[in-house]
C-alpha cells in the first residue's frame, strides 16, 4: 500500500521527487528493503539496485560478526568497481544520482563503523591473505586459534586492529633479555707497563776527555 511504503524511509527523502526510481526492478527493490526494515532512502535503494548490491549486503545498523562486516566490505569493493564501469560506459539510469565514494560506502556502513574499523582494518589485509580467507570462511582458511595466536573466542574490530598493528598475531611478544659480557682480559700480563718501562736504546754519552794537555817542566 502506498501509505506502508513511506512510513518505513527516512524523513530527509519526503520530498524526494519519484522520477528517481525510474525501473521496475528499482520499485521491487525498494519493497523487499522495506520489508526488512534497512534503513536506506527511496534513492539509496535505486541506487543500490542499479548497481546490482544484494539486499542482505545493504546497511541495516544492526550489529555484525566479523565475518559478515568483511563480505559487506568486499561487496563494496565489486559496488565502486561496477559503478565505474557503469560510467565508462554510460549504462548509469538516466535520472537518477550519481553516486559518490561516500555515497556508495553508505549504501553498506554507517560512517562511525568506516572510519573507526573498516578503514583501519580491511583496507590493510593484502598482505594477510590467511586472514581473508578466515574472514570470508573459506573451506581451506586456517585454523582460528593458529591464525589469531590466542585460544579461540569470538573475535571483534578491536581484536583485529591489534591483529593487524602486530604484524598478524595477537600472541604477546617476549621481552628481550639484555646479555651484559664481562670483559676479556687482556693477554700480554702487563702490556701497558711493559711498554713505558722500556729501556731507552739511545747510548748515553760519555764525558768528554779534557782537551789540557801534560805541562812540560822548565
Amino acid at each position: 500500500m502506498p501509505a506502508a511504503s513511506s512510513t518505513n524511509l527516512d524523513t530527509s527523502v519526503a520530498d524526494a521527487p519519484s522520477t528517481s526510481i525510474s525501473t521496475p526492478a528499482a520499485s521491487s527493490a525498494t519493497t523487499s528493503v522495506q520489508s526488512k526494515g534497512l534503513t536506506l532512502t527511496v534513492e539509496q535503494t535505486a541506487q543500490a539496485d542499479a548497481l546490482r548490491i544484494p539486499v542482505e549486503m545493504c546497511r541495516t545498523g544492526l550489529p555484525l560478526s566479523l565475518q559478515q562486516n568483511y563480505r559487506r566490505y568486499v561487496a563494496y569493493i565489486d559496488a565502486l568497481a561496477k559503478f565505474k564501469s557503469m560510467q565508462k560506459n554510460g549504462s548509469w539510469p538516466d535520472g537518477l544520482k550519481k553516486p559518490s565514494n561516500f555515497d556508495i560506502q553508505r549504501l553498506f556502513i554507517g560512517k562511525s563503523t568506516w572510519h573507526d574499523s573498516w578503514s583501519k582494518t580491511f583496507p590493510h589485509l593484502n598482505n594477510h591473505p590467511d586472514m581473508k580467507k578466515w574472514l570470508m570462511e573459506d573451506e581451506d582458511c586456517c585454523d582460528t586459534a593458529e591464525l589469531w595466536g590466542c585460544p579461540e573466542r569470538t573475535f571483534n574490530f578491536q581484536d583485529l586492529i591489534a591483529w593487524v598493528q602486530k604484524g598478524g598475531s595477537l600472541k604477546k611478544r617476549k621481552k628481550a633479555v639484555a646479555v651484559v659480557k664481562a670483559p676479556t682480559p687482556s693477554t700480554s700480563k702487563g702490556g701497558a707497563k711493559a711498554s713505558s718501562s722500556k729501556k731507552s736504546t739511545v747510548p748515553s754519552k760519555k764525558p768528554a776527555a779534557s782537551k789540557t794537555g801534560v805541562s812540560k817542566r822548565k
